[in-house]
């Protein structure tokens, strides 16, 4: 797909550029000699590895998780409470994995099984995974919660309501803003009005809708139908319902999307006037994902740049802002966008209970993830087996690369934050990775930030894998199998 011409963006960057540094007195930090160190020749040949991979270095990390399972791996997995139950706070995400189908962008753990039984037996054996850290949970404060997915409103107006019953009472000590956030799709939130007005009544106070993309033919391509004439309708129910916030998502990077297809897209999602949008680029890593084996020309880094940056300038002038380099757009002042729980995790790496089927926990260089199946997952609590399948214990390295691409989904990287994490500065840990990102004109410091510089997203390849540690890139570079 062709670049766009770079005239009328670059005015756009200039202006923006000229009105941050004016109005808020915004300029680059002073930075010391060693951020302009010559680059060693170890990261030169690493650079040029990723340049020839780009599609392998994405917000998540590792880049292939049998690196993880190779040599971070404990067994036998201990349970979750083990590790967890201690802590005076936490996030809470609960997985309910069914979908209508499985889109072929996503490699998340969906199960497109859809019996209500087998869907009530799956929310059994959900709460009584939440019911057995009854002893210490409610102890905590509980910062944010999200039930994620797969499509969470996928299951019975009953069952939803159990499930929103169980979380409300851990909710009453959140500090923070708009702490219980769940996903649904444009057809659930058009035809299922019930089900919007019990969650609102349960204390849902967010709701993410996965819109992706307007145009009919790239959503058939992605294994998506029936849902452009729905999204009005849902919008307004969302609207007439009275949830508090109101989030979109959207692709770009999609297949044989051009900048025309996504002007489209970003034009009507302006027009239905959510409270925040995100704005995904869409992944092509990993064997599960269907989309990379049906794509024969991936979309190339440039092209990425040139989505990100029509989307950057239009949403701006519209009204959502954020940092360059952010997916994340939001209406209001001081808010990302995202959820309470998903801000926590990414921005601040606070530890984190998952409940369901292949649903991660995380608490300092610990993390784990239950078993991947559904009907797995249900037998292990069934019977009172662990349902725990991995449990990594990581060293300090793998957890700051983990943080750090986190983090850079908001399109930078906190001195502060990153020192209260891991007890280390940010600078001194990764100086030769941040001088090369000032040195190549692809990051800049502004008051104790590390941000993503204007115009640089089609850099976002390189600029993640800046912080992966040695042994992760030495492990990438001698891979047998072919990388994309």
């Amino acid at each position: 797909m062709p670049v766009p011409c770079l005239c009328l963006k670059s005015c756009f960057f200039n202006a923006l550029h000229q009105t941050l540094t004016h109005s808020t007195g915004w300029k680059r930090k002073p930075t010391g000699p060693r951020f302009f160190m010559i680059s060693t020749l170890t990261l030169v040949n690493w650079l040029a590895f990723v340049e020839a991979h780009p599609h392998d270095f994405t917000i998540q990390y590792p880049a292939r998780r049998e690196y993880f399972i190779q040599n971070f791996r404990c067994e036998p997995a201990p349970r979750t409470s083990e590790w967890l139950s201690d802590l005076d706070q936490l996030l809470l995400y609960l997985h309910i994995p069914f979908c209508e189908a499985k889109c072929y962008y996503c490699n998340f753990a969906v199960d497109v099984n859809q019996s209500e039984d087998f869907h009530r037996k799956y929310v059994d054996a959900l709460l009584r995974e939440l019911d057995s850290h009854a002893d210490w949970l409610p102890n905590c404060e509980i910062a944010g919660v999200d039930i994620g997915g797969g499509t969470p409103t996928m299951l019975a107006t009953a069952e939803l309501r159990r499930i929103a019953r169980a979380v409300k009472p851990l909710l009453k000590k959140s500090a923070r803003p708009f702490p219980f956030s769940i996903e649904t799709t444009p057809r659930i939130a058009a035809e299922e009005l019930e089900k919007l007005q019990i969650l609102h009544d349960e204390g849902v106070d967010r709701v993410s809708l996965g819109v992706q993309s307007f145009n009919a033919i790239t959503l058939a391509s992605v294994n998506r139908f029936r849902q452009i004439a729905q999204t009005d309708i849902a919008m307004a129910n969302l609207r007439r319902t009275g949830f508090k916030r109101v989030n979109l998502d959207i692709i770009f990077g999609l297949p044989n999307q051009t900048l025309e297809d996504w002007k489209y897209d970003l034009d009507q999602i302006i027009a239905l006037d959510p409270d925040s949008i995100t704005t995904y680029d869409c992944l092509y890593r990993g064997k599960g994902r269907a989309l990379t084996k049906r794509t024969v020309i991936l979309p190339t880094p440039e092209t990425y740049g040139a989505l990100y940056d029509l989307a950057f300038e239009k949403l701006y002038l519209a009204g959502w802002k954020t940092t360059y380099g952010s997916v994340n757009f939001s209406k209001h002042h001081n808010e990302t966008g995202t959820s309470a729980c998903f801000e926590g995790r990414l921005l601040d790496g606070m530890p984190y209970l998952g409940l369901g089927n292949y649903a991660s926990s995380l608490r300092g260089n610990h993390w784990s993830f239950n078993t991947y199946s559904a009907s797995d997952y249900m037998t292990n609590i069934r019977t009172g087996s662990n349902p725990c399948a991995y449990f990594y214990d990581l060293p300090a390295a793998e957890s700051q690369a983990k943080y750090i691409l986190y983090s850079l989904n908001y399109g930078f990287v906190d001195e502060s934050r990153f020192m209260r994490r891991f007890g280390v500065k940010l600078t001194e840990t990764f100086a030769e990775e941040l001088g090369h990102a000032i040195n190549a004109g692809w990051m800049e410091c502004c008051d104790n930030r590390w941000q993503v510089k204007l115009g640089q997203f089609k850099n976002m390849h390189a600029i993640r894998s800046l912080f992966y540690p040695e042994q992760a890139r030495k492990w990438l570079m001698a891979l047998q199998e072919p990388m994309l």
